[in-house]
């Protein structure tokens, strides 16, 4: 591996790392329920078998709203994903608009 290979390599890596570290929670499990709502009423929630708290918090289901980035490649993951029977690692953040810090899907990993 050239310098210039080795310095991009690692660079990405603590970065992407950084960036994975920043979130409220990152839990793995296959999808329980699929609920969904009016567009941005928490629109899309998930909740994964046993119920795992998603977001260091007491919720049990995380959410995207239609006006989200990429909301419908999110979407098709994880409806193939619950279809499939497959895990999913969820990447959340409490959302702070209503007052109760629900979790918010920012970042998926399908299994």
């Amino acid at each position: 591996m050239t310098k210039l290979t080795k310095l991009f390599f690692y660079s990405s890596f603590f970065l992407s790392t950084n960036a994975l570290a920043s979130w409220d929670g990152t839990v793995a499990g296959k999808i329980n329920s699929i609920d969904v709502a009016p567009g941005q009423n928490y629109g899309f929630r998930v909740s994964l078998i046993n119920s795992p708290k998603l977001c260091g918090n007491n919720h049990t289901w995380a959410y995207l709203n239609e006006s989200d980035s990429n909301y419908k490649t999110f979407v098709s993951v994880l409806l193939a994903a619950k279809m499939a029977d497959k895990q999913v690692v969820l990447y959340t953040n409490h959302e702070n608009s209503s007052g109760q810090s629900y979790c918010h899907i920012g970042y998926m990993v399908l299994k």
